[in-house]
């Protein structure tokens, strides 16, 4: 068998047990029976297993190997979760293996099974399309271990951290709100994704806080990009009384926005306010730097990887940890621009109308 790459079907198959049972025994944990994680122990020896530098060191016990799932690499926020995890584990001397989705939810099933066909120790899964009952019974049959990043899991037996986005977006809109805002566009991430759904909330809370009626009109559901913004805000101000600010779910898609009116020739903020969320790297160097809800991105990763070597070390799922977002105030957002006579308009109306024309053309 040797110069052949041995997975972990072929080993469950030689030893008569399930991958699961060949994943807990390759980890070591503790809840195999003796008879069958000897069998798996022969047929890793059989099938010259440990002819991979890295599969012996597993087989000893002595590596570590974790794979880290996310949406979207290019995504900063995503990339410095997976420096700070990577920052943490290695000088423990594991090995990290990252894999990119695209936001697909077949192709991060597909990659957990594969990395798990790897005897891997662990899996991160930042963000994940997957419901979080899902992935607790897909980690049960794969044997492996599942630590869920930046996203809200509860009551269901699996070691999360994640940002309580349902406050962080009451704030968000309430720093609206106080500047004379009633019309708040709100661009959501897709909503089958938990975070999408908890800003939502958060922002439909501030509005019933402040007496302000929920216009469904304003309330858009767009990807995460910046092609993704533009392309909802170009749909959001074609409309008639369109929104005196803009609140984003993440940076990315603010950044969209902020280019659409940009070459309306529309100020930000003196005739459009706009909010987004994690507060990139680009996002205090914007024109105008951005007003956003600032996420504890390093420490995100951080708190997972260290549940991770937690559970390695003690077979114990560690508990949920909710971290806390902070409101960042920069100039992108101002006081409502009110019309001072029923003869004039406001900007964004004006947008709106400039808009409509040109499509009629």
């Amino acid at each position: 068998m040797a110069g052949k790459r041995v997975t972990i079907k072929m080993i469950a198959q030689e030893a008569g047990v399930s991958p699961a049972t060949v994943s807990r025994v390759v980890n070591n944990k503790r809840n195999v029976r003796p008879e069958l994680a000897e069998r798996v122990r022969e047929a890793i020896r059989k099938l010259d297993y440990h002819a991979n530098e890295v599969a012996r060191g597993l087989v000893r016990g002595t590596v570590d190997t974790f794979g880290v799932v996310v949406p979207d690499i290019s995504n900063t926020f995503f990339s410095r979760i997976c420096k700070a995890i990577q920052n943490t584990v290695m000088p423990t001397g594991a090995a990290v293996f990252l894999h990119n989705t695209d936001g697909i939810l077949n192709r991060e099933r597909q990659i957990i099974k594969e990395l798990a066909s790897k005897l891997i120790t662990g899996i991160f899964l930042v963000a994940p399309r997957m419901p979080a009952t899902e992935i607790r019974t897909l980690a049960d049959e794969l044997g492996v271990y599942p630590v869920v990043v930046d996203a809200r899991v509860e009551n269901c037996r699996l070691a999360a951290v994640w940002v309580d986005n349902v406050t962080a977006f009451i704030e968000a809109s309430e720093h609206l709100i106080s500047k004379g805002h009633k019309r708040i566009g709100f661009i959501a991430g897709p909503l089958a994704v938990a975070n999408s759904k908890d800003r939502l909330d958060g922002y439909r809370i501030a509005l019933r806080n402040h007496g302000i009626k929920e216009d469904t009109s304003l309330i858009y559901e767009s990807d995460f990009t910046i092609a993704g913004g533009y392309k909802t805000a170009k749909e959001m101000f074609r409309k008639r009384n369109p929104p005196t600010a803009v609140l984003c779910s993440n940076d990315l898609m603010a950044v969209g926005v902020l280019s659409y009116l940009h070459k309306q020739g529309v100020e930000v903020p003196s005739e459009i306010s706009v909010v987004g969320c994690d507060d990139i790297d680009v996002a205090s160097s914007l024109s105008p730097p951005l007003t956003t809800v600032s996420q504890p991105i390093y420490e995100l990763g951080v708190t997972a990887a260290q549940m991770m070597l937690q559970y390695t070390s003690t077979n114990e799922v560690p508990p949920n940890s909710i971290l806390h977002a902070k409101l960042i105030i920069r100039n992108s957002t101002s006081n409502v621009q009110e019309g001072k006579s029923e003869s004039e308009t406001h900007p964004a109306e004006q947008l709106s109308h400039n808009v409509q024309k040109r499509d009629n053309r």
